[in-house]
């Protein structure tokens, strides 16, 4: 009787071995089978060049992720992200943080690159320098954007108030000015504002053109350009359930960043080529020449912390936010992705 015991429990545990072992070989394959969502802008530009440059050399596949690529129209990546139509997407760091602060459920993985907003205004305009931004006999400067929440009003606003100027509120120095992206060159051009924001290449091209003048980069100036800017944000979900996925992706798009870093100018060829953005070939390899490509995971984090705290400091964000709870929630660094290849 002992003897018929001992053989049916060493049987049970190794039944309960090899169904524990499935599962796991079971979640394992899942998450090598996991087909990962990425959203591209329809409108892309060239902070996502190496989201497009992924897919032309092969990264994606080298790596061996199985991916879907979702088109984006303005304004609804972070809708789709949260509602999981998508599973990571391109975005400015400065629009997260605020509706992170207000409880957008993300994980930042990567920071892709620096640069790619500018303040513009008109050749013959007296602004020469961001303290000229300050009101004149009680007369605010109209700067034009085309959200309270886009990247071209919340990366200028952490200049102007290094002046001293105060960027929100009733009591502000600026006046906000909202007009469709396409709309901005010419209320610059007609006077019916004094700034605009804009990124590139767009912000490039009018400057190109003659129709204005730089007085805002965060690609060259202001103690951002060493700031990355761009950051890839994935649905907490997704990080949680297919870190394999995830890593893969992330793997792909460092290795894309890098090329993109050394090939400045056949990147751009590929771009037009393929459509994937507008803009001279020519131009856009100037522009990507200012910015630095060198994605990093710890530069994600210093990026998140440095944005949360001056955007607290000017009231953007709301005093009672805990940023290092901010950080500590938004932040995360993969297993098996090095933190950049340079």
């Amino acid at each position: 009787m002992k003897k018929i015991v001992l053989i049916a429990l060493a049987f049970c545990l190794a039944s309960s071995f090899v169904f524990a072992r499935g599962n796991n070989d079971a979640a394992a394959s899942a998450g090598e089978d996991y087909v990962l969502k990425i959203g591209y802008p329809v409108e892309g530009g060239l902070c996502e060049a190496p989201f497009y440059i992924a897919i032309a050399k092969g990264f994606y596949e080298a790596e061996g992720l199985k991916y879907e690529w979702v088109n984006l129209e303005p304004g609804t990546a972070m809708n789709l992200l949260t509602t999981g139509q998508i599973d990571v997407t391109n975005n400015l760091l400065a629009t997260l943080i605020q509706p992170i602060a207000n409880g957008l459920d993300v994980k930042i993985p990567l920071a892709l690159h620096t640069g790619c907003v500018k303040t513009l205004v008109r050749p013959d305009s007296p602004i020469k320098t961001p303290a000229d931004f300050a009101p004149v006999n009680g007369v605010k400067k109209k700067i034009g954007v085309p959200s309270l929440n886009s990247s071209t009003k919340v990366i200028p606003s952490r200049v102007l108030a290094a002046e001293g100027l105060k960027v929100d509120g009733d009591d502000a120095d600026i006046e906000w000015v909202i007009y469709p992206s396409a709309e901005l060159p010419l209320a610059l051009e007609r006077g019916l504002v004094d700034a605009i924001g804009s990124g590139d290449p767009t912000a490039t091209i009018i400057e190109n053109e003659g129709k204005a003048r730089v007085v805002i980069n965060n690609a060259t100036g202001h103690g951002l350009e060493n700031e990355f800017c761009c950051v890839t944000p994935f649905r907490s979900a997704t990080v949680a359930a297919h870190p394999e996925a995830a890593a893969k992706f992330l793997r792909a798009i460092q290795k894309a960043a890098k090329w993109v870093q050394e090939n400045p100018d056949e990147t751009t060829r590929i771009l037009a080529e393929n459509k994937y953005i507008a803009g001279d070939p020519v131009v856009n390899a100037q522009v990507l020449k200012t910015y630095n490509y060198k994605a990093s995971v710890s530069q994600a984090r210093t990026a998140i912390e440095r944005n949360a705290r001056e955007l607290q400091q000017i009231g953007l964000v709301k005093a009672d936010v805990d940023v290092n709870e901010l950080v500590a929630n938004t932040f995360f660094a993969v297993p098996g992705v090095p933190d950049s290849l340079f």
